[in-house]
């Protein structure tokens, strides 16, 4: 269970990273830069709750369980960063997702 809660977080790591780096080059066609200075902020609270999350499964030797609530709003974040790709790439501003 513990690697698969691993490889999980590892994923919403690297959408984050994506989100950030889709935000350094989005234009204010497609969001505005009050938007995305709060979509960078809520990706940062959310890398650094992954951060406390690695924290806690590397201090004990117990399983670490992830609450839904934290996983929904992780998994939005996500949503959110793929939102913005389609947007961008539509706009052909932007390859990949």
């Amino acid at each position: 269970m513990t690697s698969l809660l691993e490889s999980l977080l590892a994923d919403f790591d690297h959408w984050f990273s994506r989100g950030d780096e889709l935000l350094s080059r989005c234009p204010d066609s497609v969001m505005s830069a009050a938007e995305r200075q709060q979509l960078a902020e809520r990706l940062e609270d959310g890398r650094r709750r992954l951060v406390a999350t690695r924290a806690l499964m590397t201090a004990t030797d117990q399983p670490v369980a992830v609450s839904l609530d934290a996983m929904t709003s992780w998994h939005g974040l996500v949503t959110e960063v793929w939102s913005l790709s389609a947007r961008i790439r539509r706009r052909g501003d932007v390859s990949g997702p």
